[in-house]
């Protein structure tokens, strides 16, 4: 299987935007989630990606305050994750 991750965005790998960019994509997802109740939409939402991006929001977090938290994991491996989730 095909991994993907990042090589070229030096920007996009610091946590700081990653955080902006899962509270972005939850943003998006919560206002669908929104008109799905209040319009009956009925539009479809993946709970799967809200809850891994909310996973990741949490592990980053704890990464901004203890840099050896989830240490076999790099930051630029969690961003490929993020990445892709952002995008489904």
């Amino acid at each position: 299987m095909i991994t993907i991750r990042l090589t070229d965005c030096v920007d996009c790998s610091t946590i700081t935007s990653l955080l902006n960019d899962i509270d972005c994509k939850l943003t998006e997802l919560a206002k669908i989630l929104y008109n799905n109740t209040i319009f009956a939409l009925n539009q479809p939402v993946q709970s799967s990606v809200f809850l891994d991006l909310l996973n990741y929001k949490r592990i980053l977090t704890y990464r901004t305050c203890n840099a050896d938290y989830a240490l076999p994991y790099t930051t630029e491996m969690i961003a490929s994750k993020v990445k892709i989730l952002k995008y489904k």
